[in-house]
């Protein structure tokens, strides 16, 4: 049976978290047994920019998640090494119905937005989810928001973090069938904004996702 799409989260996994009707998402358990061999995806990925209109299922979402930065070993540490194990990198996955950031600790969605913000990553693909990866460099130990030298070296490290993700998260694709590509292009200010940011959080990259145009 083909999975629930993301269109019937509301009937099977969206829920009033408190009185500002705050909503999360609770994420399928992902899979360990899906998708082609490590070798294969690595001969399969690439850049897919042409997208079908159907909605990426939930179980193909849980799994992309998981595998981009989830929680792998008992000690919570991730499928992406980060610097100092800052585990600084956030995915914010941008749905029609708003923005959410990837819980990895409790694998669901909690929403910080209701509004729709997809058109404020760039060129539009024609599907349904986009992951935009977001670094905060205060999760850093030696962070220091005065420190404009130290921070820039920690900026740089951030950008490695988050292309680390990236590539989970192009490798994961391919494993998997689906299609993604890593853009920077964006409307930067817009994002900020409408996700509330903060000084130290730096947006870097956006992944859409979904399936290869029939």
């Amino acid at each position: 049976m083909k999975h629930l799409s993301l269109v019937g989260l509301f009937t099977i996994g969206l829920f009033s978290l408190n009185a500002q009707d705050a909503k999360i998402i609770q994420l399928n358990e992902h899979s360990k047994v899906r998708g082609v061999t490590v070798m294969e995806a690595f001969q399969q990925r690439q850049t897919i920019r042409e997208y079908d209109s159907t909605p990426l299922s939930m179980q193909d979402l849980s799994d992309v998640l998981w595998a981009a930065n989830g929680i792998n070993r008992p000690n919570g540490k991730k499928t992406a090494p980060s610097a100092m194990n800052s585990q600084d990198v956030g995915i914010y996955v941008c749905l029609s119905d708003g923005a959410y950031l990837y819980d990895a600790v409790t694998n669901s969605l909690k929403q910080v937005t209701s509004q729709d913000i997809r058109s404020m990553m760039g060129r539009q693909a024609g599907t349904s989810v986009y992951l935009l990866l977001v670094s905060d460099l205060s999760n850093y130990r030696n962070y220091n928001p005065s420190n404009t030298e130290q921070n820039k070296h920690l900026a740089e490290m951030s950008c490695l973090d988050a292309g680390i993700v990236s590539q989970n998260i192009s490798v994961c694709c391919a494993g998997l069938g689906l299609a993604t590509w890593p853009r920077a292009g964006m409307d930067q200010s817009g994002l900020r904004t409408a996700l509330k940011l903060k000084d130290s959080q730096i947006i870097w990259l956006n992944h859409p996702v979904g399936y290869p145009k029939k």
